[in-house]
């Protein structure tokens, strides 16, 4: 019964998103699932997804810190901020009125699990806003790397967004909660 119902909840997550790179990087995510546990970053093979390594994005959480660190970004990520991303906590990276909201929407994903999709702003600094589509995953500690969030951004360019309906000064989500489903492998060592 557990997988069936994993099956239809990210089916429902794969329907909701709208670019074919980002259902193609939700797909490996999905196929990296064994014996119902989440994947660890140990499984990612960037071979299976090299034509979209651009727009993928990977925090590992820190517990201590009770926050992100940028583990691995493409260079259409990288390229939205004058920060280095590979290091540098996500409290460094988003603007200080956006990063409460960034950390609990990061959280969610790890902590439930739950799987995320956004649409509409998903880039904002006082100088440049990014919209588009995100998606992100949960990935589960191991015993070499913590737990982390996994996921993948498309950003459309400001006339493709001023032609779609939505608000132009928000991010429409989507939850899709795995809470129960699945199962975390084992806590990394400290």
């Amino acid at each position: 019964m557990g997988d069936i119902e994993l099956e239809r909840v990210f089916s429902e997550f794969e329907d909701s998103i709208a670019s074919a790179a980002l259902k193609d990087v939700a797909r490996h995510w999905q196929g990296l699932i064994r014996g119902g546990r989440l994947p660890s970053w140990n499984d990612i093979r960037p071979s299976a997804i090299k034509n979209h390594l651009p727009i993928v994005w990977c925090y590992d959480y820190d517990t201590g810190l009770d926050d992100f660190v940028g583990r691995l970004a493409g260079h259409e990520i990288t390229g939205v901020s004058s920060k280095p991303f590979k290091g540098t906590r996500l409290s460094e990276l988003r603007p200080n009125d956006k990063y409460p909201r960034a950390l609990i929407r990061a959280k969610r994903v790890v902590q439930e699990p739950a799987l995320y999709r956004g649409y509409g702003i998903v880039y904002r600094t006082t100088e440049r806003r990014g919209f588009g589509e995100r998606i992100v995953m949960p990935l589960a500690a191991s015993a070499t790397q913590p737990a982390a969030i996994f996921g993948a951004t498309l950003f459309k360019s400001i006339s493709e967004w001023a032609q779609s309906a939505a608000d132009p000064n928000a991010e429409e989500e989507n939850w899709f909660s795995l809470a129960g489903l699945v199962g975390a492998s084992e806590p990394a060592e400290t």
